[in-house]
């Protein structure tokens, strides 16, 4: 994940993960079934891709002429840390713990890729009054199922694999699916949208079941998103994955684990023709 490069390991075997984990003891496999090189599908290397200005019509910088690391990455690898550390400590403790406190360890010292002096400290308040509000409304969630771990499964239908960060995933008690939650400095419908497909086709190949619910915390905008994944949105899902995967090459076609442009212009366009065949909207809300 950009600016966030390790993947921490905290788990809480309720229930549940017993399951997800016993069902799941082939998601490790570096190849499919038939020996041939993978199609792996990260959410971080996609969301990136997403992000990226101009939709990568410009050829690929080589590393000298890359540009420095953008202010987002930078605050994304603070909050991202910080409600790790915060998610790690016990239901108790937590509620002496003011979330400034822990974010002022991992905050940036420097205002290095900031717009402005003023940018990064209304950029910091934001952050700290937007984690404020998300976890006091988390209040009565008390220790989280995944946090911070990156997972892998196959998807046997579509011959390839996803990879998917669980920032946070819960299972809230009287649930019997997860609650998934994922914090992003600032909002991105392409993003949103990709990690909802992915997060549902993950959940429902690996775990036998949609999750519950989706939560998407835009932290710069003030947003909440939420999303229920059902059975239909399930296809739509598995359409909008398979789209992503014919347009990238496999494995032994790739010149780095990087997209060429080439790719990232060709998953453009296939995403932004298949959102105009005019589909029902899903349940989604704007909080």
């Amino acid at each position: 994940m950009p600016g966030f490069r390790q993947t921490f390991c905290y788990c809480w075997c309720g229930d549940i993960l017993i399951e997800m984990l016993q069902r799941d003891a082939y998601t490790a496999k570096a190849q499919g079934s038939d020996g041939l090189p993978e199609r792996l599908l990260e959410d971080y290397k996609l969301e990136e891709m997403l992000r990226s200005p101009h939709r990568f019509i410009r050829p690929e910088p080589s590393a000298e002429q890359r540009p420095a690391l953008q202010w987002r990455h930078r605050v994304q690898y603070a909050v991202s840390h910080a409600i790790n550390h915060f998610y790690s400590v016990d239901p108790d403790v937590r509620k002496e713990i003011p979330i400034q406190y822990v974010l002022e360890k991992w905050w940036p010292r420097k205002t290095d890729g900031f717009d402005s002096v003023l940018h990064y400290w209304d950029v910091k308040q934001k952050m700290i009054d937007e984690l404020s509000l998300a976890i006091a409304a988390n209040d009565d969630l008390k220790r989280p199922a995944i946090l911070f771990e990156q997972w892998k499964t196959e998807v046997p239908s579509l011959q390839m694999s996803l990879s998917v960060i669980f920032q946070a995933a819960w299972q809230p008690e009287g649930w019997d699916a997860l609650l998934v939650q994922k914090y992003m400095v600032v909002h991105d419908a392409n993003v949103v949208e990709a990690f909802q497909h992915m997060v549902s086709v993950f959940c429902w190949e690996a775990f036998g079941k949609l999750p519950g619910m989706i939560e998407i915390y835009c932290l710069l905008e003030g947003r909440k998103i939420r999303y229920i994944p059902g059975r239909q949105s399930l296809q739509r899902s598995m359409d909008y994955i398979r789209l992503v995967r014919d347009s990238i090459p496999i494995a032994e076609e790739q010149e780095s684990e990087h997209f060429t442009s080439k790719d990232k212009i060709r998953v453009h366009e296939e995403v932004d023709r298949w959102r105009t065949e005019g589909t029902k909207p899903q349940k989604t809300w704007l909080m």
